[in-house]
């Protein structure tokens, strides 16, 4: 019922109890929709909220990754240079050691082609993991194949410093050569006579020096040498010094090169102060010029 207040007839309006049930019902029908609908809001935006933050550190993990990755490339691509440089060294000493009987192989040109290989990798804008895998892989395998060249070669160059520290090259004394190796007039007469050293002149009581390392094999009296020191270097090569006035060695002791072992004098059969340095290899008298530096 609607009752005007300018006094005018009141209206009066009747709707069924159906009606009335009617309009409750779809009421509370687009209320409960939109409750539903609301909460399915809700939660719709919680889980793409949780599934955007888990985007974003998925996407945090992957520039991480990315960047560990690239650190990984470089490194490998670091490696595989010095790798490179390794091989031209190890080739370059081949080179200079290639008649070296300590060696076991020499380098060709072959080798020298697959040494110089450049492996590098793709950029960061490109990057192949496979390759990159592939790469390192190689990398890996060919390690232990130049470590082993490279303790071959330390091998051979120790091998050549000994022979080279066992290999006569300095003078025995400081002094003239008086008398040459090979035949000659003989000094106590006028028969020719085959001198089997040098004959270097110093004043009496001058230090002798070892010509190389190696080991005395023989001290004593030895009939027209006098006083005489004898060494064993090894290779083959064996050097002697006679005429000495005092040895300051013994059998068996090992000494180095340089090193004082006897003094000059005039023992034996001599005609004044000197050393008669005798130098053989592997049995053979060979002339001890040869071996002064």
């Amino acid at each position: 019922m609607i009752v005007p207040h300018s006094g005018k007839s009141t209206l009066s309006i009747s709707i069924p109890i159906i009606i009335l049930k009617i309009l409750g019902g779809l009421f509370a029908g687009i209320v409960a929709a939109v409750t539903i609908f609301a909460v399915n809001l809700s939660i719709s935006y919680k889980e793409i909220k949780a599934s955007n933050q888990d985007l974003t550190v998925k996407v945090r993990d992957y520039n991480k990754l990315q960047q560990q990755l690239d650190y990984f490339v470089k490194k490998t691509q670091t490696l595989e240079e010095k790798m490179q440089s390794l091989e031209k060294l190890d080739n370059d000493l081949r080179s200079l050691l290639k008649n070296d009987p300590a060696l076991k192989k020499n380098i060709d040109a072959k080798q020298v082609a697959d040494n110089e290989r450049n492996y590098m990798l793709a950029s960061r804008g490109g990057i192949d993991r496979e390759k990159a895998m592939q790469d390192l892989q190689i990398l890996e395998s060919k390690l232990p194949q130049q470590e082993e060249s490279l303790k071959e070669l330390k091998n051979a160059v120790i091998q050549r410093n000994q022979r080279l520290a066992s290999t006569p090259s300095i003078w025995p004394v400081d002094g003239r050569i008086t008398s040459d190796f090979g035949y000659r007039r003989s000094p106590f007469g006028f028969r020719r006579e085959f001198h089997d050293g040098l004959d270097i002149a110093a004043p009496y009581g001058t230090s002798i020096r070892a010509a190389a390392d190696g080991m005395v094999v023989f001290v004593g009296y030895k009939h027209g040498y006098g006083n005489m020191v004898t060494i064993s270097h090894g290779y083959g090569f064996e050097t002697s010094y006679g005429h000495t006035s005092k040895i300051l060695v013994k059998r068996g002791q090992k000494v180095k090169k340089g090193q004082i072992i006897a003094k000059v004098g005039n023992t034996g059969r001599s005609t004044g102060p000197h050393v008669h340095y005798i130098v053989s290899v592997n049995g053979t008298l060979k002339n001890p010029a040869n071996y002064l530096q």
